[in-house]
């Protein structure tokens, strides 16, 4: 056997049994789940659920998924567990950082565990990739696992240096810039999970490269219904190509951004709100949309400087989550604008260790003087939201500290 070999099985080996420290009796069991209001019945012979090193919910893959209605089976040449419903398929490997749904990888921040001869898996993002609401109840120490047509989902796609937002509404898909010309292909990938039929629309929020540098791979790989531009020009030849591709794609709408309200499903709705044409940066010509989903609503203004967001302020109220502007800039995050939509949670999308020192100590400090959790991309990965209407829940758990300023 090879050296590497040896190390990888001996690695495998330990998180297994430091993970076995954590399992728990049913005299000790301090994890429920519920699904759609029915408790998962757990016992000796499946198991029971525990947290894992990472603080993630692994619960016992057999009775789990066929109480959620999933066929199952073991895979044993690839050391997978597959879950099986209503036309997707969930292949869950043991100790890999990532999903295959419907063959297609999707990224996670912990494993799937073999303990005892017993398959213990991530329950959230398996959940999540068959479409159900995944939320905790700390009174109860419960996971709560729902389904139906009104959940919605905000993935900020990790890009590095850039921005790219889907948000996945039932069968409507809305793609919020593209991150840079390298992120294209990522981008595309991502997607691949989420586009039934055509993709919806394409928000270009500003012409700089971090934000349309990926579109022109997004136009090429799937068939677009509306492109909405900010109507500021560059000359750039990123900025070039994504206009090409915009304005030739088969079928599809070019327009310009202006005050609209575009439905995705039933109580659920993006606002485009004009913010005017007249500045002479790109960024604060950024589009600024807002999703409202019942009761939650999420809040994205591209790159908008804090000149924008003062002269903006009457178009504003109280949100749920914000996408924090500019990567997190010392630029953008006024105090005056955050007292005004008071976000309870923010995303940051960055580069961990890029040159603009983003997110800075600045804005990190004005958003937790509001109040605001913060998660990044450049700490977590891609970040999904999910909510039902009536709250909403991430795929981690990890938030940004002043430590993250400028790393």
């Amino acid at each position: 056997m090879k050296p590497l070999k040896k190390i990888g099985i001996l690695l495998l080996s330990l998180v297994i049994l430091g993970s076995i420290s954590l399992l728990p009796t049913q005299a000790a069991q301090t994890v429920d789940v519920s699904i759609n209001g029915t408790m998962v019945d757990y016992n000796d012979r499946f198991g029971y659920p525990f947290l894992d090193n990472a603080g993630r919910t692994q619960v016992p893959f057999r009775i789990t998924l066929e109480t959620f209605g999933c066929t199952v089976t073991w895979d044993n040449d690839t050391r997978s567990a597959i879950a099986q419903k209503d036309g997707t398929t969930v292949q869950v490997p043991i100790g890999q950082a990532y999903l295959l749904v419907n063959g297609h990888k999707v990224m996670t921040d912990t494993t799937a565990l073999l303990i005892n001869e017993r398959t213990y898996l991530p329950i959230r993002p398996v959940m999540e990739a068959f479409g159900a609401s995944v939320t905790w109840s700390g009174a109860d120490r419960c996971v709560l696992i729902s389904t139906g047509s009104a959940l919605t989902r905000v993935h900020f796609i990790d890009v590095g240096q850039g921005d790219s937002i889907l948000i996945d509404c039932g069968t409507t898909e809305v793609l919020i810039d593209g991150g840079d010309n390298q992120a294209g292909p990522t981008v595309v990938s991502y997607l691949a999970p989420y586009i039934d039929g055509k993709l919806d629309y394409v928000i270009a929020t500003h012409p700089d490269a971090d934000h349309v540098g990926g579109l022109d791979d997004v136009l090429e790989a799937y068939a677009v219904g509306e492109v909405i531009d900010s109507g500021y020009p560059a000359s750039s030849a990123t900025y070039r190509d994504y206009l090409s591709a915009a304005k030739s794609e088969p079928g599809c709408t070019f327009s310009y951004d202006e005050d609209r309200v575009i439905p995705l499903e039933p109580e659920t709705v993006l606002s485009i709100l004009e913010t005017g044409d007249h500045w002479k940066n790109p960024n604060d010509s950024s589009i600024v949309c807002e999703l409202i989903c019942g009761n939650v609503s999420v809040l994205f203004v591209g790159d908008l400087s804090q000149t924008v967001e003062k002269a903006s302020l009457s178009l504003f109220g109280d949100v749920d989550v914000l996408k924090v502007g500019h990567h997190g800039s010392a630029t953008s995050s006024s105090a005056q604008f955050l007292s005004v939509v008071r976000p309870e949670c923010a995303v940051a999308s960055y580069a961990l260790g890029n040159r603009y020192g983003h997110p800075s100590r600045q804005a990190l400090e004005r958003l937790f003087a509001a109040g605001t959790a913060v998660y990044g991309t450049g700490k977590s990965g891609s970040i999904v939201l999910t909510t039902d209407g009536h709250s909403c829940s991430f795929n981690t758990s990890t938030t940004l500290s002043l430590a993250d300023a400028g790393r």
